[in-house]
């Protein structure tokens, strides 16, 4: 799966990449600073939905009006695996919508940026432009989906309730994405962990995202994660990724119907690799934080990255 984007926003992916390794130095103080202590709204360390996209959101290269920055914006490729045994149909609509993150900040009157939101959704191309659909709002915006068309959207949808926003204070967000991938040549559902941060200083985002075992093999019985993977990703900027997908035609039923687990992502969106510190390592995969262990979570982010060659 590799992740690619125009050569305007590559170019502001390499700078960025620098700027964010500068600031990334201040994110503990950020935290601990008392002129910048979160209202109550954006302190939070209890699991809950991450927001959507409002539907009519049209998505371009660049962040739409109303949020500031676009995280990342994925188009499904069905190119690995049992490819050749999937109907026309069942490849056309697997690959035909889009899905969008979004951040947004905001600037207080001290000059000093806030993150605002973070929201998901998915997107279709409607006229010419993607723009983020619902079940009950495709039609109105033009979308004109088939039933088949609208019963894969529907799915989609419903799945994005499972993304959870599992900790945030005024400057950085945790969120966990279940995804099923392909481990050892095995379909399995992993989690996504997204740490996305703003530098209070300059409003710069940045992502970095690693891969979590909800369910290690071998283990002992109960809620312990594992990392499946030490190397964790900062993504660019702007973010537009062709995610490579695998095909388990065992996954399908009689009647050609994919399971949830019928399509595997080979891969981490991939960005500029970091190999976690034992620190991080420990701290990266709890299910829940407080406020003392997120501090600490994000402490070790700012050491792996600025003590990275």
């Amino acid at each position: 799966m590799r992740s690619f984007a125009t050569v305007g926003a590559h170019r502001l992916a390499v700078l960025s990449f620098g700027t964010l390794l500068v600031a990334v130095a201040a994110m503990p103080s950020a935290m601990a600073d008392p002129a910048s202590r979160p209202a109550a709204t954006r302190l939070s360390f209890q699991r809950q939905p991450l927001a959507t996209i409002p539907p009519g959101t049209q998505i371009e290269n660049q962040s739409p009006p109303g949020w500031s920055n676009l995280l990342s914006f994925v188009r499904v490729q069905l190119t690995g695996g049992d490819v050749a045994s999937i109907s026309d149909t069942v490849r056309y609509y697997a690959e035909f919508f889009n899905l969008a993150m979004l951040a947004n900040t905001q600037q207080g009157p001290d000059g000093r940026f806030v993150l605002d939101k973070v929201a998901i959704g998915f997107s279709m191309a409607i006229k010419g432009k993607n723009t983020v659909i619902t079940p009950d709002t495709e039609s109105e915006l033009g979308g004109n989906l088939s039933l088949i068309g609208r019963g894969v959207l529907e799915g989609n949808v419903a799945s994005l309730k499972r993304i959870e926003q599992v900790a945030r204070t005024s400057h950085s967000m945790l969120v966990d994405a279940p995804a099923v991938f392909l481990i050892g040549g095995e379909h399995r559902e992993m989690i996504v962990r997204h740490y996305i941060w703003v530098f209070p200083k300059n409003g710069n985002v940045g992502t970095l995202v690693w891969l979590i075992d909800p369910s290690p093999r071998g283990a002992p019985a109960g809620p312990g994660m594992k990392l499946a993977d030490t190397t964790a990703q900062l993504l660019p900027p702007n973010m537009h990724e062709d995610r490579v997908m695998d095909v388990d035609a065992d996954k399908f039923s009689v009647f050609g119907i994919p399971a949830k687990d019928a399509f595997a992502s080979v891969e981490l969106p991939q960005g500029r690799p970091f190999e976690m510190q034992e620190s991080m390592q420990r701290i990266a995969v709890e299910r829940t934080y407080t406020a003392g262990t997120f501090e600490e979570l994000t402490a070790a982010v700012a050491h792996m990255l600025t003590q990275a060659k």
